[in-house]
């Protein structure tokens, strides 16, 4: 839930979603439907359908007990190598590297000299140093205490240095770069009428949790002043859905009908 999402929104929804899906086997046994009407609100809906996949995997494979090695946790849906590791490590106490933004930061800082506040280096280069560099003891302290420095001290504008425990050690303490403001370029989202499409796709599963629509009747509810004309739009976007099996679409023309994949 917290991937490319605000904790403080995530703790709204996350309490909610164990009251309905408190275990593994539930959440497996329980339909498509339900399972994205429960994260409707989350965005990025294609999350909660490698989460459902996940659970469905761990519970034909594995008797609903969820893999303790990063190999066999990476082979499941929508674990990567970070998501494999911090479970390998929090959840099971593996003497594994937890390599997220802030722990990518603080190295590059204190092993490279930063030139700015945007300035790390890319992952290979961390992980590498992220396993060079951890202890043969007390994995999971250490890797949460990188994470809480890097959240807490080390942020990515104007960082405490002072208040750094390891600044003696930095190559880039007190450095005026990170005050420097910077703009990050962001990527041009594909939109209509000057909405993201991701905010449609969101529309168009809430509009369904009710019941199945056609693509007009759907049109009418998630686009503003909807004109007949953006019909052809809304079939390129209820088709690249149902690919991603967050829909699907019965017979063809003006009478096909919309609902929630099953």
């Amino acid at each position: 839930m917290a991937q490319q999402t605000q904790v403080s929104r995530v703790a709204v929804f996350y309490s909610i979603w164990l009251k309905r899906f408190p275990t593994l086997s539930r959440l497996a046994k329980a339909g498509k439907a339900d399972v994205l009407r429960q994260w409707s609100g989350l965005g990025y809906n294609s999350r909660a359908l490698r989460l459902h996949e996940l659970a469905k995997r761990i519970m034909e494979d594995s008797g609903g007990r969820l893999p303790r090695t990063i190999e066999e946790l990476h082979e499941l849906p929508g674990i990567g190598k970070y998501t494999a590791h911090a479970i390998a490590c929090f959840a099971f106490g593996a003497a594994v590297p937890v390599v997220d933004v802030n722990v990518r930061r603080i190295f590059s800082r204190i092993f490279w000299n930063a030139r700015s506040a945007a300035d790390v280096k890319p992952d290979a280069e961390i992980w590498a140093l992220a396993e060079k560099t951890l202890p043969r003891r007390n994995a999971v302290e250490w890797n949460q205490a990188i994470m809480d420095l890097g959240a807490l001290v080390c942020t990515a504008r104007n960082p405490n240095c002072g208040l750094c425990p390891v600044n003696s050690l930095c190559a880039s303490a007190f450095s005026n770069a990170f005050n420097i403001k910077y703009s990050r370029k962001k990527k041009a989202e594909p939109s209509f009428k000057g909405i993201p499409r991701r905010i449609y796709r969101g529309r168009i599963l809430k509009a369904l949790h009710e019941k199945p629509l056609t693509s007009r009747q759907i049109g009418e509810r998630v686009v503003d002043r909807f004109h007949p004309r953006d019909l052809k739009w809304m079939a390129r976007v209820l088709e690249t859905m149902e690919r991603e099996a967050l829909i699907a679409i019965r017979g063809a023309g003006e009478r096909k009908i919309i609902c929630i994949a099953q």
